[in-house]
């Protein structure tokens, strides 16, 4: 059974946000049905991670599943409402994740994970490697593996392209650059959006 074919109460209690961000990666189009469900799916843990007092990687991991969302959506007069209150979403999550970062007194730990990863990816033939493929080397959850890597993006570190079904990840180039200095960069896109719909201005101070 597809993922999105769930109920919307099974779709949020099957799925958290890391194992939707990886399965929404792999989808090509959506209909509309499922971008109906999915909207449902968006709210609901966008809710849940403005309320929490520390959760950077899901607030990371909701960014980029609506950032896909959208670029999945028809550019229909349906999809632009749907586009509208996703871009409102994304608002409230990076100055959630603005908020969060504020709060950090001390230097990111470093993943247990993550110098395997670099490695992995820098000798790899066309230097760059599919993320199923770290999922079999890691030994770890689709979803375990896919919140790492949110962790990595977030950190400049890494960069994630789809091509197709296949979600590609690679060394960003400061990385790739020899000698080079990790560059941080903010979280989540700089250009500012311009519309937030009545309902999302409703769960704003949740932030």
């Amino acid at each position: 059974m597809h993922w999105l074919n769930h109920l919307p109460d099974d779709l949020i209690e099957r799925f958290e946000p890391a194992e939707a961000l990886t399965l929404l990666r792999q989808q090509v189009t959506l209909t509309s049905a499922q971008i109906g469900k999915l909207d449902i799916y968006i709210h609901h843990w966008t809710l849940v991670l403005l309320q929490r007092t520390s959760d950077p990687e899901g607030v990371q991991e909701m960014l980029t599943l609506c950032e896909i969302a959208q670029d999945l959506t028809p550019e229909n007069a349906e999809g632009q409402a749907f586009r509208q209150r996703w871009n409102g979403f994304e608002d409230l999550l990076e100055a959630k994740h603005r908020h969060l970062q504020s709060r950090r007194q001390v230097a990111p730990v470093q993943l247990k994970q993550q110098d395997t990863i670099l490695q992995i990816i820098e000798h790899s033939a066309e230097g760059r490697v599919k993320q199923l493929d770290l999922v079999e080397q890691l030994h770890l959850s689709k979803g375990r593996v896919s919140q790492i890597l949110g962790v990595l993006e977030a950190r400049a570190l890494i960069t994630r392209q789809r091509q197709g079904k296949e979600s590609w990840v690679s060394l960003t180039q400061a990385q790739s650059a020899p000698g080079a200095p990790v560059q941080g960069t903010p979280f989540g896109r700089s250009n500012a959006r311009s519309h937030i719909g009545v309902n999302v201005f409703a769960i704003r101070k949740a932030a």
